[in-house]
């Protein structure tokens, strides 16, 4: 019965960290599924993830233009407070990161793709494609 117990208690604490992401990663949203974007390549322009004391957070620069076809590389910087980068429209979800991670979005068609922090309200951004 004891034995029992505890194949039951290692289990379960196995199936919280696979659910937390373990204590490896850098992902702090376990129930968000990324899309749009990749943690790979390198973006024709770069927007960073800057800490403010103002506003707990802000992307730098705010607003970026790129070509049909080209990157937007989004870098967390700010060690502080964990982001996210999500798009208003829904083409592409970072889901919540911590300092040191990357997302990169290659836009295929043109417009005016505004995006946002989830967490916090203030953290707005867009990119313009052209």
């Amino acid at each position: 019965m004891i034995a029992w117990k505890m194949a039951l208690v290692a289990a379960g604490s196995a199936l919280v960290l696979t659910a937390c992401g373990g204590s490896s990663g850098t992902s702090s949203n376990s129930g968000c599924n990324q899309t749009g974007g990749s943690t790979s390549g390198t973006g024709t322009q770069v927007v960073k993830l800057n800490p403010d004391p103002n506003t707990v957070g802000r992307f730098d620069p705010s607003s970026v233009n790129v070509k049909v076809g080209e990157t937007v590389e989004w870098d967390w910087m700010d060690s502080a407070a964990p982001h996210t980068v999500t798009a208003d429209d829904g083409s592409f979800e970072s889901c919540t990161q911590n300092a040191g991670f990357k997302f990169v979005v290659t836009f295929s068609k043109a417009g005016d793709i505004k995006y946002h922090c989830t967490i916090h309200a203030q953290m707005v951004g867009d990119v313009k494609v052209g």
